[in-house]
Formats: C-alpha cells, structure tokens, sequence
C-alpha cells in the first residue's frame, strides 16, 4: 500500500512537471542533495545500519568498482531483518540493495526526473556526472519541495488574476447596468411623448394631426433604440449577416434624410447634404441606412437651435465611400473622443456624453456595423470653426 502512494505521488508529479515550464527548464542538479553518504558492496547490513543512524539519513547509495550499484534503504533493512532475525548484521550489503539501479544526470530536467520516478515506481534517483560519477541524490520529497514553491507561487499569481478579472466583471456589470437604466430612460422618454400627443388628440381630435409627427418620431426613436438593442450583441457575435447589394447612395439616404428631418424639425435644425449623390455602393442598404440614421439622430440632439447638420459624401482612393455628419455643437475633448464609440461606459462617462451625442448604444451600433462591412469610424472635435463634431465613417468598394 505504502509502494503505490509513493507511486501515485510520484504520478502526481509527473503531470504537474508536464504542465510546467518551470519543471522543464530546471536542472535536477539544482534540486538534488550533494552530500551522498555511500557504503561498499561488500560491507554488511550492520555496518549500513550504523551509517544511516550516524547521520540521520533514510537511504545509502552501494558503491563498487567506483560507479553507483544500488540504494539500500531503511526499509530495505527492516526487510532483511524480518526474513532473518538472527544472522541479517552480517549479510552484505550487495544482498538487500534495491536492483536494477534507475539513474539520472545532471543535465536533466526535473521534468525529467519526476517522469523516471513515476515509470519505475521509486523513490529516490542518483545523480551522475558525464563520467559516470556519483554526483548526488534526488529524491521525492525534493521534487516535493519543488513543486510546492511552484505551486505557491502559482497561487499567488492565480489569486491576483482571479481578484483582477473579478473587479473587472463587477466593474463590466456597473457599466451594463447603466447602459440599461440610460436605454430604458431613453425610451420611457419617447413613451412619454406618445402618451402626451395621445392626450392632446382626446382633448382635440381636429387638431390631431398637428401632434401625428410627434408620434411619428417618438415611434422612430423607440423602434431604433429596440433595434439596436438587439443588432448590436449579433453584431458583436456575428449572427447578423451581411445582406449585401448594389445601392445608389441617393436612393439609400433618402429614407433616412426624411426621417432625420423629422428629428430636426422641432429644433429648427436645417440638414445640408452635399458631395456625391449618384455613386453605386456594395454594402447592406438596411444596417448603413441606421449607421447614417444613428449619426443624424446625435448630431441633431447636440446640435444648437436654428443651425445646420451636414451630411457629406464621397468617393475615396481605392473606390472606397466616406460619408461625414458633422454638427456646430459642443467641442469633443479629446480625451473623451476614444471612448466615444465603447460599448460600456461609466454611468459618469455617459452622462457626459450625451452632451456631446454619443448617448447609449446608437454609436456603438455603428462602429460594429461599420466594421462588419469592413470600414472604419472616427469622430474629430472640433468640426468647422472651432465649434462642433464630425463623425466620418468609410466602407470598401468591395465588402466581404
């Protein structure tokens, strides 16, 4: 029973080693011990028996004709005294050692070592130089030692990795959370607008279509905000496939020009397209109608009364189109410009955001959409005259 723990110990071992680069770097000589007591073949148990009591050790390793022969141990000797009470002291030393010898050198890996101890089922193995010569012993409770401080240190390291990833979840959770609470009050805003135009209909129903485009664009809103709620984790995972066609850039944005004027109208904002208008993209017409759709809807909650949002197009080096929407709102500091399009921000960073239109996750939509197609996304701060932003988005002649 006591031969298979060690060996299980050993096997133990062995798959740490394997899973280690520590175990497959380290010399054994670094590990063994040195100070070898050795006994000749050709002395007695007794005389053994003596040498392990003198100096406190549990093995000795037999020597003849100079080179290692075996390991007698302890146990080895409390074996012969059992099979012969009487006449054990004076048997020789040559009789009780354990054979064949197993061996190793100090080229060796601990890697190693532990593998040799787990193939024979032993304990202990001398350590030869390249001549042959004893050069020490190692043994489990070594390669023991060895694997605990690894291991201690493992923990350590896992302990910080686990405590890092830990607050990194909670802090991912805040983020989500006011993601939500912000999307949810966006939202309850524009029921908000329904439930007032409702109203007003029921206290004057022949003045009811005054309130229809109030209830066209709070329907507009909501429907976009579910939409990107949903499209942006299929975006993220690539579920959402990319239905690609051939599409005039004037038959695309009229559309959402129509319905960005909608958004416009209550401030007084004028939108002022200019650029290319018969050029042919290949692109999904649904997602880059919301990318430019998600883009207008910002500048124009950023952008002062009575001014202009600009829609530009363009055809680039390499066939590639630019579009630019660009408000005379808020300067962009630059240091909130990278986080503009981040799926989680702090509820802090949100709230300073939505001043600069980057509310929610209208801009995150964009990029993940606009990357699907290939493109890429910026915004620059300021836009035209020191004042303003400019978000500019370009998609390949050639999607894939």
């Amino acid at each position: 029973m006591g031969l298979r723990r060690y060996a299980n110990v050993a096997e133990d071992l062995r798959t740490l080693a394997a899973e280690t680069e520590y175990a497959a770097s380290m010399r054994v000589a670094e590990h063994m011990s040195a100070n070898v007591q050795c006994v000749p073949a050709t002395a007695t148990l007794h005389q053994a028996t003596r040498l392990l009591v003198q100096h406190g050790i549990s093995c000795l390793v037999v020597v003849e004709d100079d080179h290692p022969a075996g390991i007698v141990s302890e146990r080895d000797v409390v074996r012969e005294v059992a099979r012969d009470p009487h006449g054990w002291a004076e048997r020789p030393v040559r009789d009780a050692m354990t054979h064949p010898l197993h061996v190793t050198d100090t080229g060796a890996t601990v890697a190693q070592a532990i593998g040799e101890l787990a193939r024979h089922r032993i304990r202990r193995l001398p350590v030869l130089t390249t001549e042959g010569r004893l050069a020490g012993i190692v043994t489990q409770t070594d390669l023991l030692r060895v694997a605990h401080r690894r291991l201690a240190a493992y923990a350590v390291d896992l302990e910080r990795v686990v405590s890092a990833r830990t607050a990194e979840l909670r802090d991912l959770e805040r983020r989500r959370d006011d993601l939500v609470d912000l999307t949810v009050h966006d939202i309850k805003n524009s029921l908000c607008v329904v439930e007032s135009a409702l109203d007003s209909m029921e206290q004057d129903p022949v003045g009811a279509i005054a309130v229809l485009p109030l209830l066209r664009r709070a329907n507009l809103r909501i429907g976009n905000l579910v939409a990107t709620l949903l499209d942006v984790n299929r975006l993220e995972n690539g579920s959402l496939p990319l239905r690609l066609q051939d599409v005039s850039w004037s038959v695309l944005c009229e559309p959402v020009l129509a319905e960005a004027g909608l958004m416009a109208q209550p401030k007084g904002v004028a939108l002022n397209r200019s650029g290319e208008s018969q050029a042919v993209l290949r692109c999904d017409p649904n997602l880059v109608e919301r990318i430019l759709l998600n883009l207008l809807d910002n500048a124009i909650a950023v952008a002062p009364d009575e001014s202009v949002v600009d829609i530009h197009a363009e055809r680039q080096a390499e066939a590639s189109f630019l579009v630019r929407v660009g408000n005379r709102g808020r300067v962009i500091p630059a240091d909130v410009l990278p986080t503009l399009f981040r799926k989680y921000r702090q509820g802090g960073e949100q709230l300073s955001l939505k001043r600069f239109g980057g509310w929610g996750l209208g801009l995150t939509f964009c990029r993940l959409a606009v990357e699907r197609h290939g493109g890429t996304i910026r915004a620059r701060s300021p836009y035209v005259d020191g004042e303003g932003a400019a978000f500019e988005f370009t998609l390949p002649a050639d999607p894939r």
